[in-house]
Order: C-alpha cells, then structure tokens, then sequence
C-alpha cells in the first residue's frame, strides 16, 4: 500500500480540480484586469445650449434650433450609450464615449422628407468633449445633420442636470 489510500488520493485530486484550480483562475482574472479604466460617466439629464447664431437656414436649421434649452437624456452602459431627445417628437439614438469625447447619432426621419439635398437617413451627429468636475459635469462640441450638405455645424454646451435643477425645471 502506497503513501496514499484511494480515498485520499480521491480527495486530494478533487481538492486541486475543485478548490485551487478556480482559484489560479481567479487570480489570472484579477491579474489581467488590473489595467481597466471604467469610462466617465455621462449618464444622466442634459441641458443643452446652442450657439443660435450660426443655425443654417431651413428645416435642418429649426431641427438644430429646437435643441436650445432642451433637455436630453444619456442612458450609458459601459462606453455604449442611448441618448433620447426629450422635446419634441421622441427620438432615440446610440453613441460611445471613448475616454473624453463623446459621438452619437439620433435619426431624425421628418427633415428628410422635405429638406432638398438631404439624404433618406438622416441623422442628427452629435459630438462632444466631456468636461468632468467634482461638483459637475459639462460638455462641449457641435451638432450637424449627417447626409445634409446644406446644414451646417452649430456649436453648442451642455451641462449635467442635479435631481433638484430637473425638479424646478417641471
């Protein structure tokens, strides 16, 4: 009989596949995702101010105009986003963040339809940098109207809504 009976051999080999197999694992796990850097949140309500004074003429040109004052809002999941215009008709887009800077795009389906040179899919592009402080958050970039060559760019800041600034807002 050797050192070992069946049974402790049983034992020990269930041991090491069971308990310290998961644990390597675990540790090469943790080891490989010590460099991950969680992407800076956006998530949230924001007001929005566009620079007016450069809005193209036409229906892109209001389509811009109406984002003055307005409130959006970012839904975020890891980089992914779903940004939703809270006037108007609703409308929904998707985006990234990629460390600071910000690109989304909502389809707006009714300048299409009657704006001439504007393509059948067009979209509002929205790009921004992301300004992050420990009391807010703000950002800055331009909007345009993607397959539009008539509209042009128009600048425009934003600014991340608290619970009790989108409280007196209603």
């Amino acid at each position: 009989m050797g050192i070992f009976s069946s049974a402790n051999r049983n034992f020990v080999i269930a041991y090491v596949l069971l308990v310290a197999l998961p644990l390597l694992g675990l540790a090469g796990v943790l080891r490989s995702g010590r460099g991950l850097v969680a992407p800076i949140s956006v998530d949230g309500v924001w007001k929005f101010g566009a620079d007016g004074a450069n809005l193209p003429a036409g229906r892109c040109g209001k389509s811009l105009a109406s984002l003055q004052d307005s409130l959006v809002s970012i839904s975020q999941s890891g980089k992914y986003l779903v940004v939703s215009l809270k006037n108007g008709p609703p409308a929904a887009g998707s985006g990234v963040i990629d460390g600071t800077t910000l690109n989304a795009t909502i389809p707006l389906p009714d300048i299409s339809a009657s704006e001439p040179g504007c393509g059948g899919d067009t979209m509002l592009a929205l790009r921004a940098t992301v300004t992050a402080k420990a009391e807010s958050r703000s950002m800055q970039g331009t909007i345009s109207v993607n397959e539009c060559p008539t509209c042009s760019t128009m600048s425009y800041q934003a600014v991340r809504q608290t619970r009790s600034d989108r409280s007196r807002a209603h």
